[in-house]
């Protein structure tokens, strides 16, 4: 009976090992997919960052700070606090345009089980040198084959006047 236990204890812990060696794996892999996201702005990369994404219409949604809406509704009363930017082509076309953009990315968290991840991260967003936004964005992310590719993006969006 001792030696069933013993061997049943040992396989589980070969499977817990082997299953933490895909999820650090799968998080490192994420990871390398966050900064292929951040170089292929400033690279305007857009078939690498295009790559990354499951479909061309995802939700990409901006949600707008109460201090960035105070200023935005003394000139327009209407405007919205979230917007899903999805609705009006794929993500990008943010990369149209002669303007240098980069997006500064720290504090990045990557939860996954190995086929399903969240990633957040702090983000600054910066036009010609000069940041314009800063805030928190969120991801869903699948594994797709062997590739892991966002299915939505949610940001906030504090606007910054420099």
């Amino acid at each position: 009976m001792n030696k069933k236990i013993a061997s049943f204890f040992i396989i589980s812990l070969s499977i817990c090992h082997v299953a933490n060696a895909n999820v650090s794996e799968s998080e490192t892999q994420i990871r390398e997919v966050v900064e292929k996201f951040r170089v292929s702005i400033i690279n305007k990369d857009k078939a690498v960052f295009e790559s990354l994404f499951y479909s061309e219409s995802i939700p990409f949604i901006a949600v707008f700070s109460e201090e960035m809406l105070k200023a935005k509704r003394e000139e327009r009363a209407d405007y919205p606090a979230t917007v899903d930017f999805g609705k009006f082509g794929p993500p990008s076309k943010m990369l149209l345009g002669n303007d240098a953009l980069e997006e500064k990315i720290w504090n990045v968290n990557v939860q996954t089980d190995g086929y399903l991840a969240s990633v957040h991260f702090d983000y600054s967003d910066h036009e010609n040198g000069k940041m314009r936004a800063k805030g928190t964005e969120s991801w869903s992310m699948v594994k797709h084959g062997e590739d892991w590719k966002i299915t939505s993006i949610s940001f906030t969006v504090t606007q910054v006047n420099q």
